[in-house]
């Protein structure tokens, strides 16, 4: 039997995932970047991608600051030539598509920790974002092979990231 992906959950599951992000945002931070893995998606859903795009419009104009998809293949580039125009400008402008040559390079320039913060699915990438999770992301359910997502973590995560950003912001105030 076929996979059919179910576009509702996984539309739902990153809102879920953007709002969080925002609770945890320190005082001051307005935006927020998405940086997708598109490695090696199975050809993407258009139904999806339009759901995405129409809740990145109507859910988070102003706190999308951008859009990161990298490495793209020819396919998501193909698709995205024709989901670009369709879209309204503020979003379309807020969409980036990085190849693997130039990876490294315009990451650095937008994460935080520039090149140290390049994941390693990237060309040349050190972030190994992975162990962050059990040994292949998975556990044995009683199903079988299960994704395992580590919720607590995440915010956990954020929180430190949140602590060290404003410790971060404070050693700059006093520099000047």
């Amino acid at each position: 039997m076929p996979w059919f992906p179910d576009i509702e959950a996984q539309v739902n599951t990153l809102i879920l995932l953007a709002d969080a992000g925002i609770q945890a945002m320190p005082e001051g931070v307005t935006d927020f970047v998405v940086l997708s893995d598109s490695r090696s998606p199975p050809p993407p859903n258009p139904q999806f991608m339009m759901n995405l795009l129409s809740a990145l419009v109507k859910g988070y104009p102003d706190r999308l600051n951008l859009l990161v998809s990298c490495p793209v293949g020819t396919i998501i580039q193909t698709v995205m030539k024709l989901l670009l125009p369709l879209m309204p400008s503020r979003l379309s402008s807020k969409i980036v598509l990085i190849g693997e040559e130039e990876g490294k390079e315009k990451l650095g320039k937008i994460l935080l920790g520039g090149e140290t913060d390049v994941p390693s699915f990237m060309p040349n990438g050190t972030n190994d974002h992975d162990e962050l999770y059990p040994e292949g992301g998975k556990f044995q359910g009683d199903a079988g092979q299960i994704l395992k997502f580590d919720w607590d973590g995440m915010i956990d995560r954020l929180k430190d990231d949140v602590k060290q950003f404003q410790e971060d912001q404070e050693q700059v105030k006093e520099q000047e």
